[in-house]
């Protein structure tokens, strides 16, 4: 599958509509909510005070508030002490015979120990975390903070949070005030419009930052570590482009105080669009280089676009979940668009096509507006159907559509019908059919998207393009030429490359040669993961490829030389002579190499291999300590703390990293070298932690 639905998948795509508890809206209306809370570097809990303001509409004998692993608490309402509470893990009931009233103040004084939703990281294992950040999206945030989980219950938050000093702390809306203290630093922040609690926010950490202003001059403040200001220029630097794109596009002002993104590690997903302040995987914070690698403006667009789509207008329910992430979709890659042109935007849709199609095939396929259908129906499939309604009523009948979708939900919660006779009254269009082609059936509309797709010229190239990969390519040769005259399509080449790859005829060299010439460090990435071999015609290509703008490309071209090298420590040493600065994979791929060439020394080698034991660490981030555990046990090479790395990752919050972790240590665990090293460890733990992890043993893969 194609970069943006990798990307996609790892984003926050769990419905969170399924709710823990029933709806009290239509009797009781939480309107402000107002929190201060304390953090303690010392332990993984959080205390402090929340304030509601509550209007009864109607009588009740009850109110609850969504609270769970409350380790303490005091309740009182309009200022007296509630003695007449339930807590039933999930909730604190207060019971009491309420008349319709306003301005009703509960207020409830906490502490809790969260198990999700509020995570604390302590990379260099010291006992005191160096970093905290929440998710509320699918954890809830009421595993951290009393609050409501109905979604369509939105208030007004403001958020008073106390942080040890050399900390900052970061909340949803623009910051107020900031009072120092002696042993903690308060940082005030507060909303103008209401939110549902999914979008509570709070990150606490070492941070700085620099801002920049839109058109309609709306602050963008950008966020990144102490020491990496460079790679947030890199990170960032499509930022203000895009968001005045989205501005002008959607037609609708951004309707938020602020707008601030913050990195933050080993995060859930690849971002999170709480509202004004998205949190995103720190894995996207590279530099100039490797920004050619991992590139974060897909992820920046799609969160962006939520701020609308999801935060201004909420969905009603998890049959309506597609108006947040198909919308997001879309939104992001016509942003896109306006970056990288027409062509990167047809092709991407190809490739949702394609996707989806597949799924089709799949008996586990739904329909969009299936609340248990997959992320890829929900993102591309969604996108997808955006894309076909503005073919269907044209784009300034479907701007306007979305304008006053996005005017009359506004902070409140929509349906899909609520949508659909928006634009059914805009384009005076009955989308009864379109309705039932692209929103109810299960099945992907291949003949349809087709149709589509074929309205851009480029694709017409493209599909004929893509005939000849069954040719030879003695037939296929003049196309291939065709590609690389001017004006080039990168899209074009890059499917030129993939079909050279399998031919066998040396002349492919000269294209290939050609191509790299064009200086794109996409096209060139394809190219040097597509070499199979060094040889007279690609040789000079791949040493240039050393000096690529790409992590990826130089790390290819490393080990082809590497591999077809008479001197491999001359390849080595002349690449570490030649680079400046490395990415955790290519570094780690030296490393490898390093210690499978005999030319170098024994300390030389002993040095190598104690460098790559560190990448394990927690310090790193979730890829990189995966290759890792790799790298040294395809080597034999596990240190004693290599183990202990892998033990603490079996218990990650990541639920990916914490599986794949777990079945590397039960496959260690069966090899009695490896099971004699685990073995010592347990037995220098405290009972409830070796049991914890005898039981993630005896699990059976």
């Amino acid at each position: 599958m194609k970069k943006l639905i990798v990307l996609t998948c790892l984003c926050m795509s769990t419905i969170l509509w399924a709710q823990n508890s029933p709806s009290q809206l239509s009797h009781v209306d939480f309107q402000t909510a107002s929190a201060q809370v304390v953090f303690k570097q010392d332990v993984e809990e959080v205390s402090g005070t929340m304030d509601f303001e509550i209007a009864i509409k109607s009588k009740v004998d009850s109110v609850f508030v969504d609270a769970k692993n409350l380790i303490d608490y005091e309740v009182r309402f309009n200022g007296s002490k509630a003695d007449s509470l339930r807590y039933n893990g999930e909730q604190l009931i207060l019971y009491a015979q309420l008349d319709n009233s306003s301005n009703n103040q509960l207020s409830i004084d906490f502490t809790i120990k969260p198990k999700k939703a509020l995570y604390f990281i302590d990379a260099d294992q010291d006992g005191k975390w160096e970093q905290a950040w929440t998710q509320g999206q699918g954890k809830y945030t009421s595993n951290w903070l009393p609050s409501i989980d109905d979604t369509s219950d939105k208030m007004i938050w403001n958020m008073q949070i106390s942080v040890p000093k050399d900390l900052i702390a970061i909340a949803n809306g623009a910051k107020r005030r900031f009072e120092r203290g002696e042993e903690f630093d308060t940082f005030s922040y507060g909303m103008l419009q209401p939110m549902s609690s999914y979008l509570v926010a709070v990150a606490v950490g070492e941070y700085e930052f620099y801002t920049e202003q839109t058109e309609n001059g709306v602050t963008l403040q950008y966020f990144y570590y102490p020491e990496e200001r460079d790679k947030a220029f890199a990170t960032y630097h499509d930022t203000r482009e895009i968001f005045d794109y989205l501005v002008e596009e959607i037609g609708v002002e951004y309707p938020w105080q602020v707008y601030r993104q913050v990195p933050v590690k080993d995060f859930l997903y690849s971002g999170m669009e709480n509202t004004s302040t998205t949190f995103f995987n720190d894995q996207f914070l590279v530099d100039e280089i490797g920004v050619n690698d991992r590139d974060y403006l897909n992820v920046n667009a799609h969160e962006l676009a939520h701020q609308w789509f999801g935060n201004l207008v909420t969905a009603k329910s998890g049959n309506d979940h597609w108006l947040q992430e198909g919308f997001a979709t879309y939104y992001a890659l016509m942003a896109e668009r306006e970056v990288y042109g027409d062509a990167y935007f047809s092709m991407e849709l190809y490739q949702y096509a394609e996707a989806l199609i597949e799924l089709s095939n799949k008996p586990s396929k739904k329909a969009l507006t299936d609340p248990v259908a997959s992320s890829l129906t929900f993102y591309q499939h969604g996108a997808w159907a955006l894309h076909a309604l503005k073919d269907m009523i044209g784009a300034s009948r479907f701007r306007e559509s979305v304008q006053l979708y996005l005017q009359t939900y506004a902070y409140s919660n929509a349906s899909t019908d609520d949508f659909i006779k928006i634009v059914e009254e805009v384009s005076q269009k009955d989308l009864t059919s379109f309705r039932k082609l692209w929103l109810e059936t299960p099945q992907f509309p291949v003949e349809e998207s087709l149709r589509l797709l074929r309205k851009d010229l480029f694709m017409e190239a493209y599909f004929q393009l893509a005939a000849r990969r069954l040719d030879t390519f003695e037939d296929a040769q003049a196309t291939y030429k065709e590609v690389l005259q001017t004006p080039v399509q990168e899209e074009l080449v890059k499917e030129m490359v993939a079909q050279l790859a399998v031919h066998e005829d040396d002349r492919k060299y000269q294209l290939l040669v050609e191509a790299s010439k064009l200086k794109n460090h996409k096209i060139n990435q394809l190219i040097s993961m597509s070499q199979q071999e060094v040889n007279a015609g690609n040789r000079e290509m791949i040493e240039g490829f050393l000096n690529a703008d790409s992590y990826i490309t130089r790390e290819n071209a490393l080990y082809l030389l590497w591999q077809y090298a008479s001197d491999r420590k001359k390849v080595l040493v002349h690449a570490d002579e030649l680079w400046e600065s490395y990415s955790p994979s290519l570094r780690m791929a030296w490393f490898a190499m390093a210690l499978n060439t005999n030319n170098f020394k024994k300390s030389e080698a002993l040095e190598f291999l104690t460098e790559l034991q560190k990448f394990t660490s927690p310090e790193y981030d979730t890829q990189t300590r995966t290759a890792a555990f790799d790298y040294l046990i395809n080597m034999n090479a596990m240190s004693e703390q290599n183990y202990r790395d892998l033990m603490e990752a079996s218990t990650h919050h990541v639920w990916r990293f914490y599986e794949n972790s777990r079945d590397l240590l039960r496959s260690l665990y069966k090899k009695p070298e490896s099971k004699s090293v685990i073995n010592q460890i347990l037995l220098k733990m405290d009972s409830d932690q070796a049991e914890r992890f005898e039981a993630i043993l005896r699990k059976s893969n």
